[in-house]
């Protein structure tokens, strides 16, 4: 690739089926554990590290709502059950 060259990213593309719940986290009760993100089967969970660095100390997780399926795993196995499913319209309309 020649220096210079920009690089445009495909446009995202329309669901197909959009689905009936997505999962929330509640970032307060979040540790940052990343039980959520071993069991999405569609990686949508990103773990975002706190600001005294990649530590649990302040560290959270976050879901991409444009990816999940609404699947409910994460919030079975949350181990501090900070994760809820929400209608999908409650959380696209706020």
């Amino acid at each position: 690739m020649e220096a210079g060259t920009v690089i445009i990213a495909p446009p995202k593309a329309e669901r197909k089926k959009k689905p009936k719940m997505l999962a929330i986290i509640d970032e307060t009760g979040c540790t940052g554990c990343e039980a959520c993100i071993f069991f999405c089967p569609v990686d949508c969970i990103d773990f975002v590290p706190g600001q005294q660095g990649p530590t649990l100390v302040g560290s959270i997780c976050r879901v991409d709502y444009d990816r999940c399926i609404g699947c409910s795993l994460c919030a079975q196995y949350c181990p501090w059950e900070t994760i809820d499913m929400i209608p999908y319209e409650k959380v696209m309309d706020a």
